[in-house]
């Protein structure tokens, strides 16, 4: 995977959102000179990732706006989940997701797959995915955007696992509740249709951008009910019916 010959503009936009989350810092807005296509937003994310002081342990894939459907021939998009990020939910007690304080800061439930040696070996977890950026409104600037900062993503949240996933026939409803209030709800009637398209796509652009996906590798497959954005010190409950619930605390980022 080559890495080393990126241009120099997009060099410093890497350096600058690296050391802004390194620092657990929030920036004004976007780096000057984001990339304008996709390929040249992936080659930033993996310069990035290269320079980055920890293993990837898994990949989020979210959606492409609507808005930018037309200008990119995308649906999905990618970034890596880190290992040091990665945490169990427990049945006791909220856990704690750490975000940028001043940036950009959303809880969505989500399925996450962890990947076997082969495809039939995969297992499904509910959970959540922790978007978080220094990029305070990082939507707002499109996909190239997104991708450039890691994904937007800040964390991982896997609780109870999906047994008959495979097999289910009947949908899941979820519930989004932040703060004691309702941000959002789905029914899932065809479950896992949109979980295994987000899987394909993610395998896919793994073996265009030379990216190996070990048996481990969390998948975390797009958000079910919304973005919902929300700052330090909310709580959430994210229900997924008969297949149990997760619980987390949004906490300040630090250096």
């Amino acid at each position: 995977m080559a890495q080393d010959n990126l241009p120099a503009g997009y060099r410093a936009v890497s350096a600058q959102l690296v050391r802004a989350r390194a620092a657990g810092r929030a920036l004004p807005g976007p780096p000057s000179g984001l990339p304008s296509t996709l390929a040249d937003a992936y080659r930033l994310q993996d310069h990035s990732i290269a320079r980055w002081d920890d293993r990837v342990a898994g990949w989020k894939v979210g959606g492409v706006p609507a808005d930018y459907l037309d200008r990119f021939a995308e649906r999905y998009l990618a970034g890596p989940i880190f290992e040091m990020t990665v945490r169990r939910a427990d049945a006791a007690a909220p856990v704690a997701m750490p975000v940028f304080a001043e940036g950009f800061a959303a809880i969505e439930p989500e399925f996450v797959f962890r990947l076997g040696t082969r495809p039939e070996e995969d297992r499904m977890f509910i959970g959540a995915e922790i978007a978080s950026s220094p990029i305070p409104d990082i939507n707002a600037y499109g996909p190239v955007a997104v991708i450039s900062d890691f994904g937007n993503n800040n964390g991982l949240l896997v609780g109870p696992e999906v047994i008959d996933w495979r097999t289910r026939a009947r949908p899941v409803h979820v519930r989004a509740v932040i703060d004691g209030e309702l941000a959002g709800e789905r029914e899932v009637e065809d479950f896992p249709r949109d979980a295994l398209a987000s899987l394909a796509f993610l395998r896919r652009l793994a073996d265009e951008r030379g990216h190996a996906l070990p048996s481990g590798t969390f998948v975390s497959s797009g958000a079910i009910t919304g973005v919902h954005e929300a700052g330090v010190g909310a709580g959430a409950v994210l229900d997924f019916g008969d297949l149990g619930s997760v619980a987390l605390e949004l906490v300040g980022m630090t250096g």
